[in-house]
């Protein structure tokens, strides 16, 4: 039997007695992000950073769990073995601006002491009025600008230094290497060196080709094909793990490789086709190679995991090696990031947008809105709408990546605003 569509459920819900109630939840978030701008692990371990890079993530609503390099996923069934292992994915994707929870809906108790159910002037309207409802839409707009305050040029040193050693008396020869970073750093400088600097920068950014530099981006917003799993959801049990369920990490495989083999900011995975010798205990292929975020080491560090992986790991041989990168392949470069194509085989990708901002563009911000229609069913008293056992095939933990570069030494600096609605209506 098909399930009730949207107005069934609304004529079934009006002969019962229920009230529709419609909850709206503001989402609201800015900032600026800067290139290089990460610590611990959520720095990228497989890219080609001598240059000023833009990474940043957030995700709709929550991150998912999944597994790092030592995780066990080269078996159909799903066993204990898999989840003795298991992280946020948001490691290796550079800044993180938090996460937006856009599908957090505070429920109200259908029933309490006082009353049987509540009466409609009590019903806030940032409150779902009972468990069961149909979360309608989520509505989005991503602003992102770029900063005024962004230098014009920021050369290498020894671009500049025949530009200062040209001066006159003026202080600017006793100008070292130490200075001029000094100087991109903020630190106090006499007054004469600074303005030497600032005079040699001006006469370098007069011979740049477009006087400016060339800010590129990319903007990404993706999610896991299937359903994902929250081990510190509401229901975090892994008893709670449906059928079906994905633990695929985008960090090692949301792009794919010259060579076939899909690849992350962490590490790749492996090919069954083309690593069939790299796990001596002939199990078959994918697994996950690369780095890892060791949180039980102090202090806290990146650590090599290896295919085979190590002694005590789940289910595999104890054989020294680890490979960052596929045979053939080497670090993203920032081309790498900019033309790279997604892994679609494992991930819904709804945006792969490149824009490119700057005076030589004639264009400082761009825009975009991602609109979701749902409809679908709602049983949870929980705030997280994710939780409930109604949503068994779907997937609604998205996650929007930005990456940017200016293509040369220049830092990259953006400006982002995020605005959202969520909508839910409910019995």
């Amino acid at each position: 039997m098909a399930p009730f569509n949207t107005n069934q459920v609304k004529y079934i819900q009006a002969v019962a007695g229920r009230q529709q109630h419609v909850t709206l939840k503001a989402i609201y978030q800015n900032g600026v992000i800067k290139s290089n701008e990460w610590a611990n692990y959520h720095a990228p371990q497989t890219f080609d950073v001598t240059n000023p890079l833009l990474l940043a993530q957030f995700p709709l609503h929550t991150n998912a769990t999944s597994w790092d390099c030592r995780g066990v996923h080269n078996n159909d069934m799903l066993e204990g073995a898999d989840f003795e292992n298991l992280s946020n994915d948001d490691i290796g994707f550079g800044k993180f601006l938090g996460e937006l929870r856009a599908l957090d809906v505070p429920c109200r108790p259908e029933y309490s002491a006082s009353t049987i159910r509540p009466d409609d002037e009590f019903i806030s309207s940032t409150n779902r009025a009972t468990p069961d409802g149909f979360l309608k839409s989520l509505n989005m707009k991503l602003r992102l600008t770029l900063p005024t305050n962004i230098p014009v040029a920021h050369p290498d040193w020894t671009d500049v230094q025949s530009i200062l050693n040209d001066g006159a008396n003026d202080g600017s020869t006793e100008i070292t290497s130490t200075n001029y970073s000094d100087f991109w750093n903020g630190q106090t400088l006499t007054g004469t060196k600074a303005q030497a600097i600032r005079a040699a920068l001006d006469v370098y950014a007069r011979s740049h080709p477009m006087h400016t530099p060339h800010y590129e981006f990319r903007m990404i917003v993706f999610r896991n094909r299937l359903p994902t799993y929250r081990k510190n959801a509401g229901n975090g049990s892994l008893d709670a793990i449906r059928n079906g369920v994905s633990l695929l990490n985008p960090g090692y495989d949301l792009f794919m490789g010259q060579t076939g083999r899909p690849r992350g900011p962490l590490g790749y995975r492996t090919s069954a086709k083309l690593d069939k010798n790299m796990d001596p205990n002939g199990s078959p292929a994918p697994y996950y190679s690369g780095r890892r975020f060791d949180f039980t080491a102090s202090p806290q560090v990146f650590v090599n995991g290896s295919i085979p992986q190590l002694s005590g790991d789940a289910g595999h041989g104890d054989t020294t090696g680890s490979n960052l990168y596929p045979l053939g392949e080497s670090y993203f470069t920032h081309r790498d990031l900019m033309t790279m194509p997604l892994n679609k085989n494992d991930y819904v990708v709804m945006r792969d947008v490149r824009f490119f901002l700057g005076q030589a563009q004639g264009k400082s911000h761009f825009e975009d809105v991602f609109d979701f229609d749902f409809n679908d069913p709602i049983n949870t008293a929980d705030t997280d709408l994710c939780s409930s056992d109604t949503l068994s095939d779907k997937n609604y933990r998205w996650k929007c990546v930005i990456i940017g570069t200016s293509n040369g030494k220049d830092p990259v600096h953006l400006n982002y605003e995020i605005r959202g609605t969520t909508c839910v209506q409910s019995g």
